[in-house]
């Protein structure tokens, strides 16, 4: 059974981010570019950009100047893109929502 998992679920939070950092720099270089360009041209030092290569981790502000020098912001952005909810499903979140509102106001009283 557990010959059919994807390894990528089994890493830790810090191992996953360490090979996005490791992604980011090898996307850096292949863009030839210096961490010392990089940082330039997108306000984070030289030296978060070496921490952030390491280590992945970084806020999202600076992924964001990072994806956007690298060519990588589409990509960053479709990755959390959502399909429009059909007016069906707007309905069904707004219904759900109110008798949640309904519940949590009558545990307080």
């Amino acid at each position: 059974m557990l010959e059919h998992i994807n390894p990528i679920f089994i890493k830790t939070d810090d191992e996953l981010l360490k090979i996005i950092g490791s992604h980011l720099k090898k996307r850096r270089i292949s863009a030839n570019l210096t961490q010392q360009e990089l940082a330039a041209a997108t306000g984070i030092s030289k030296t978060r950009i070496s921490q952030i290569e390491r280590t992945g981790k970084t806020s999202l502000a600076s992924l964001v100047a990072i994806s956007r020098k690298l060519g990588l912001l589409q990509q960053l952005l479709f990755t959390y893109e959502m399909p429009e909810l059909t007016p069906m499903q707007k309905y069904e979140i707004e219904q759900k929502n109110a008798t949640n509102w309904h519940e949590r106001k009558r545990v307080k009283k």
